[in-house]
């Protein structure tokens, strides 16, 4: 299941590519008390992602987080989706033809696109590889469509507001460390306003739901 955690009745539920790698390794050590870091059991290696996964709102035990703060970071989704080209595309080479070759020429899509490319066929790279539809789903999958569902919404530019709350909630001294930093950054000027209305109408929802959030 997501971050629930019963002894602080605190909840914490997760969007990839808003900070929440992050935000679990944080969530990990004031439910434990000592940092997170990844290890290996009989060659096989454990992620942070393994114990606090990043799942639809759908699936969520929500029954366990009725008398929880319940707590959710959100992002505006154009700067969410170029860190997802960037992360995911760039720095992990999820659409490569290594990783993806395959995938993608049954799609008739082609490896390592460049950023135009990757927005004007988004919902075709989003059908192909799974791990890009995983990173680049609109928030309202991850966080439903209530916003009054949370106790605190939390601009990811907020996350030392976010930080600071919690350890008052809790009074656990954790502090939040930037994780899955690697790709290069890029900014809403690297998009004409074609690409751009593109990708806001393919997150109409988070727009009309969260984009006062965020």
């Amino acid at each position: 299941m997501t971050v629930i955690l019963a002894k602080q009745k605190l909840s914490y539920i997760p969007v990839p590519k808003v900070a929440c790698t992050s935000l679990k390794a944080f969530f990990f050590e004031v439910e434990n008390g000592f940092p997170f870091r990844d290890f290996r059991t009989s060659g096989r290696p454990w992620w942070i992602h393994h114990f606090y996964p990043s799942i639809p709102f759908a699936d969520q035990k929500l029954a366990l987080m009725e008398e929880h703060t319940r707590i959710a970071v959100v992002r505006d989704p154009v700067r969410r989706l170029l860190s997802c080209y960037s992360n995911r595309v760039m720095h992990h080479k999820e659409l490569s033809e290594k990783r993806a070759g395959p995938a993608l020429a049954e799609a008739d899509l082609p490896c390592d696109p460049d950023l135009s490319t990757f927005v004007q066929r988004l919902p075709d790279y989003c059908a192909a590889v799974a791990s890009i539809w995983h990173h680049a789903m609109p928030m309202v999958e991850y966080l439903g469509r209530d916003p009054q569902f949370y106790t605190h919404l939390y601009k990811i530019e907020a996350t030392p507001d976010m930080q600071a709350d919690v350890q008052r909630l809790t009074g656990s001294k954790a502090e939040l460390k930037r994780l899955q930093t690697g790709g290069p950054k890029f900014g809403i000027d690297r998009l004409n306003a074609q690409e751009i209305a593109r990708l806001k109408d393919f997150y109409d929802e988070d727009y009309a739901i969260f984009g006062a959030y965020c």
